[in-house]
């Protein structure tokens, strides 16, 4: 009889991942720079990590400013994940619209072009910035948001490593009745995320360069993450000794490298490839559906006392406007009295629109 399968308790790992080139500074004094013509903030994390996807420095710069977070990537993370991180946003920031996309799917995207338009009522034009750490899915986004609002093909460059927008680019529409127009930006990663493990979570879920992270290391936690989680599917997949589990990254690796053909010359088996096989089946889907961080009561609890981004009752995109908003509004009421008193006098051969 084989003896029972006993995962291993912990993953001892001390190393921290920085990763912020010179173009991510650049984005986000970009950012700041855009703001006042921004209406509304879109901020995209990824829901396979809904906490460690967020990134502090947005806080800073974004303030009070209307915003709506969008979890992308929904159809990869667990499906209890929607639900549980929806009430706590309830509980802890119930003036923070939240939204669960899947690019792939075009699911809830008209979701998000609904909050835009409720911008659009007293404005004739409304913008949003699409904010987020990299690979979270901003490009995938856009083209979605373009695709299903005005129903055009892409608008955005989308890549499966990190850092492929590098510059903000200029509006892009996404809907023409009421007029919507976004903005791209560069995807922005904290200087430093001190949880050499929360480091760990963003590089497998796609957010900093493999080689930076070490594709073995990264196979190894996720083999340690699958195990805890019961999910065995892998040693079907890559057909290890007997279809059983391991807690041995190098057995896991050389099945792998087995099954795909990964062999060097001499005869050995090329862990690294069979690394970067095996991280690409978790982040397509392939090993099943996983949120990595811990979404339990206690976690949220901890995270939002501890991160106090949401302290703050601000203005949202149905309870306020922003300086911006205000002066379009200012702007179309003296327009529309102009229009009023030029129609009461019987007309003139001035243009009514002088007097805004």
């Amino acid at each position: 009889m084989a003896s029972r399968f006993i995962p291993r308790s912990s993953f001892p790992y001390d190393r921290v991942i920085n990763w912020f080139p010179g173009h991510m500074a650049k984005g986000l004094r970009m950012i700041s720079e855009k703001l006042n013509s921004v209406d509304l903030i879109v901020e995209v994390r990824d829901a396979r990590i809904p906490l460690s996807s967020v990134n502090p420095n947005f806080e800073k710069v974004v303030g009070r400013k209307p915003r709506l977070i969008v979890y992308n990537k929904h159809d990869l993370a667990h499906p209890d994940t929607k639900d549980i991180i929806t009430k706590a946003f309830a509980r802890n920031a119930p003036h923070t619209p939240v939204i669960f996309t899947s690019c792939l799917k075009d699911m809830n995207i008209r979701a998000i072009l609904n909050q835009a338009a409720l911008l659009a009522d007293p404005i004739p034009q409304v913008t949003l910035m699409i904010v987020g750490m990299p690979n979270v899915g901003k490009s995938s986004l856009i083209n979605s948001l373009r695709r299903v609002g005005v129903g055009k093909g892409k608008a955005a460059q989308t890549g499966a490593q990190p850092g492929v927008t590098r510059t903000l680019v200029g509006t892009v529409k996404v809907l023409e009745d009421p007029t919507v127009y976004l903005i791209d930006t560069p995807g922005v990663m904290v200087p430093h995320i001190a949880d050499p493990v929360r480091s760990l979570k963003v590089a497998l879920t796609g957010g900093i360069r493999d080689h930076l992270s070490d594709e073995q290391i990264m196979a190894d936690y996720l083999l340690y993450r699958l195990n805890e989680k019961e999910a065995h599917g892998y040693s079907t997949w890559f057909r290890l000794p007997d279809e059983q589990p391991t807690n041995s990254v190098d057995v896991l690796l050389e099945s792998v490298a087995k099954r795909i053909g990964a062999v060097v010359k001499g005869g050995e088996y090329e862990h690294t490839m069979a690394a970067k096989f095996f991280l690409k089946h978790y982040r397509t889907g392939k090993l099943g559906q996983f949120t990595l961080d811990d979404i339990s009561p206690e976690g949220l609890e901890t995270f939002f006392e501890r991160v106090k981004m949401y302290g703050s009752e601000g203005k949202t995109a149905d309870d306020g406007v922003s300086r911006r908003q205000e002066k379009k509004m200012a702007k179309l009421a003296a327009r529309k009295e102009a229009q009023r008193i030029f129609k009461l006098e019987g007309g003139s051969r001035r243009n009514p629109d002088s007097f805004a």
